[in-house]
């Protein structure tokens, strides 16, 4: 997490939470979608920000901080074919198969 700048953070929040459509005129199975949505991601970007400032106690921190910011990726990774989407800003912390990550 250390090689990611908070330019970089800031960037791919801003650039998922963009993406997520507000609720309101949303309505059934599309609406209960981008609601779980906006939920998943702001409890990520919630993880990342809390991690992300909270003195290291143990490598139990850091990692915690990573799977949030690897979550957050993962996010990004739905626009991916957008032109505004970040690529510099989104690279995980770990390297792992997205398509097969277990």
């Amino acid at each position: 997490m250390e090689r990611i700048t908070e330019d970089q953070v800031d960037r791919l929040i801003r650039f998922v939470s963009e993406r997520i459509p507000d609720t309101a005129p949303l309505q059934g199975e599309a609406r209960r979608t981008a609601t779980a949505l906006r939920l998943a991601a702001d409890k990520q970007i919630a993880a990342v920000r809390f991690h992300r400032a909270a003195p290291p106690v143990n490598g139990a921190t850091t990692d915690l901080a990573a799977a949030a910011w690897n979550l957050l990726v993962a996010f990004a990774e739905i626009w991916h074919d957008h032109p505004e989407f970040p690529a510099d800003a989104a690279r995980e912390t770990f390297d792992f198969d997205c398509d097969s990550p277990l």
